[in-house]
């Protein structure tokens, strides 16, 4: 079993707070929906602007949710002064998309020391609640640690 482990223990308030200075995930819809050790939960309420010119969800919507569910799942391991930022991810799309909702489910595979190895599941829901699974991602999340002064 991996056992993960955080180096700030409000790492619910720092994301919370961090969330205020998101802007894309603003214009985008975007919340996290949950935020615990290792896994988070990101959402967006599909509109038209997620469309695509045949009316189905935009690989980049798709791409975008999971790398925002699978960062924030590394970030909920970093310290209090620490960010995590993209340094590769793979999307592989299922299924074409088209519903209400999509949720990410983002988890940490692996917790390093400069770089976290994570993965987040994409799940299309329809107006009748039902949800399918239509990406998988996998994602290299850098840590960026703060610089010292001296």
């Amino acid at each position: 079993m991996n056992m993960l482990k955080t180096y700030n223990p409000a790492f619910r308030e720092t994301i919370i707070a961090h969330l205020e200075k998101q802007e894309f995930m603003k214009a985008i819809g975007a919340s996290l929906t949950s935020i615990e050790l290792g896994k988070v939960i990101a959402e967006i309420p599909l509109q038209l602007m997620h469309q695509q010119q045949i009316g189905l969800v935009h690989g980049g919507v798709t791409a975008t949710i999971a790398d925002i569910a699978a960062g924030f799942a590394g970030f909920t391991l970093v310290g209090p002064d620490e960010h995590t930022v993209t340094a590769e991810i793979k999307v592989s799309y299922l299924r074409p998309a088209k519903g209400i909702l999509l949720r990410a489910v983002g988890s940490v595979m692996k917790q390093g020391r400069t770089m976290h190895f994570c993965e987040a599941h994409v799940y299309c829901i329809n107006e009748h609640g039902d949800e399918e699974l239509i990406a998988h991602a996998t994602t290299t999340m850098a840590i960026i640690k703060p610089k010292h002064r001296g």
